[in-house]
């Protein structure tokens, strides 16, 4: 019997990480971005984000999960401490579930376009449940990775119902949610080169205007900016995980020019490509 193709391979390790963590004396951690799914759910104390152009501040019982392609940062406005579960999974197995027939798009798709950059509730009785028992079965080392991903698509599956009640995401045109998604495919795959608007729209067969103002109303960020920032997501990645030089990974995500790609980072990081791997690499 031949292998199905469309299977999706549970049996994968989606968890970068996951701990509870604690923090104390006004601790930060500066403005970043990575390309998997962050979540925090606080337990005791209260700390603040900036994701995206929003500032949140967060107490007992909070649950925050940020969106891969989101620069954000996490700190405490005081001395006193916070204590959270941390969890960072990586997307790609969950970008290949279809939630529903209603809904056009995939899993991590339908949950960004409910609540673009991050998503924020009051745990529930069952979100804590879902959370804490990821973790647990992480760290115990006792359990399977797709008996972990059958927890982590539970939980995905319950934000997307809190965060879409009504069925939002699908209830707009087909073709809408589509034509997103597709530029964000698009772009996921073509990032190391040049990319133009008009090169996504003409493969849609609409004007590019219409597909920079739909995109912009389903992520809250214009294409352009969300390709910068892509690009320098994988930057990132590059400097923590390999020896290429600056100069390098520019060519490899697309900009040809490191004065230019030297210049974005700082704007959308705060500090220069040398100084955060200087900084990664003291860590």
């Amino acid at each position: 019997m031949k292998n199905d193709m469309t299977a999706i391979p549970f049996y994968i390790n989606s968890i970068a990480g996951a701990t509870v963590q604690r923090r104390a004396d006004r601790y930060s951690f500066g403005k970043h971005l990575h390309t998997s799914m962050e979540i925090y759910l606080i337990r005791s104390g209260s700390c603040t984000m900036d994701i995206g152009d929003t500032t949140i501040h967060c107490a007992k019982g909070d649950f925050v999960m940020i969106f891969p392609n989101v620069v954000h940062s996490f700190y405490l406005d005081d001395s006193g401490e916070c204590t959270f579960c941390h969890i960072h999974f990586f997307t790609n197995l969950f970008a290949r579930i279809i939630p529903s027939e209603n809904t056009p798009v995939n899993l991590i798709h339908a949950l960004l376009f409910a609540s673009p950059a991050c998503h924020r509730q009051a745990a529930d009785s069952e979100l804590e449940e879902l959370t804490e028992s990821v973790i647990r079965m992480y760290q115990s080392g006792a359990h399977s990775p797709a008996e972990i991903n059958s927890l982590l698509l539970c939980l995905l599956m319950h934000v997307l119902h809190r965060s879409d009640p009504d069925g939002t995401v699908g209830s707009q045109p087909e073709f809408q949610e589509k034509y997103v998604s597709f530029a964000l495919n698009y772009i996921e795959n073509n990032y190391m080169h040049k990319i133009l608007l008009e090169d996504i729209a003409k493969e849609l067969h609409i004007s590019s205007r219409y597909l920079g103002k739909l995109f912009t109303r389903y992520m809250n960020v214009s294409p352009g900016n969300y390709i910068n920032i892509y690009r320098i997501n994988r930057a990132i990645e590059l400097m923590e995980t390999t020896t290429l030089t600056l100069t390098e990974i520019s060519g490899r995500i697309g900009l040809k020019d490191s004065q230019h790609f030297s210049k974005l980072f700082f704007h959308i990081i705060g500090m220069t490509p040398s100084a955060y791997r200087k900084m990664f690499l003291q860590a």
